[in-house]
């Protein structure tokens, strides 16, 4: 188990995005032109979440990738970090201040796992699930909790930016 949670939390700290930087740069960069739709309120924007069509990550969910927002609005499926860059990158042209952020979990079992797009509206921060909106977080640990029931264990989690992948915190849990 030990060295399941090692690779685990080297998968989220580094691998997955190097990987997903990799992945755009070979096999998406013609999605770039694609122009997104415009979302006007969370509504409009939960709407155009509710045309993608959820799929399930690659073997052992360990080939898993971040596709830009225009390869998963092309396609109309992707798993949750799909959906959750596409929400991001509508609510940053929306408007910028809601500074969304992509927040995951890695936990046991693996496919548990999770990936929102968080943002602060209202006082609070509030999260796009996939295609539904949450709301009435006051950190990004009780998202984390959110996201997380019903796994057996949290093992790490982090929150970036949704198109460079900055780190803003990376939390580890023995």
């Amino acid at each position: 188990m030990a060295i399941v949670n090692t690779f685990l939390t080297w998968w989220l700290e580094r691998g997955r995005y190097s990987w997903s930087r990799f992945r755009r740069r070979m096999l998406e960069r013609g999605y770039l032109k694609l122009e997104l739709p415009v979302a006007d309120s969370l509504e409009e924007l939960q709407d155009c979440l509710k045309q993608i069509t959820w799929t399930m990550d690659g073997p052992l969910h360990l080939f898993d990738c971040i596709s830009y927002p225009q390869a998963t609005w092309a396609k109309r499926k992707d798993d949750c970090d799909g959906f959750a860059t596409l929400a991001c990158e509508l609510l940053k042209r929306m408007d910028a201040s809601f500074s969304p952020v992509l927040v995951t979990a890695m936990v046991r079992p693996v496919r548990k796992s999770h990936t929102v797009c968080v943002f602060r509206a209202y006082e609070s921060l509030q999260f796009f699930d996939n295609g539904i909106l949450r709301s009435g977080c006051e950190t990004y640990a009780r998202v984390v909790e959110k996201i997380t029931e019903g796994a057996e264990k949290l093992v790490c989690w982090d929150v970036r930016t949704h198109d460079e992948f900055a780190l803003i915190e990376f939390h580890k849990h023995e």
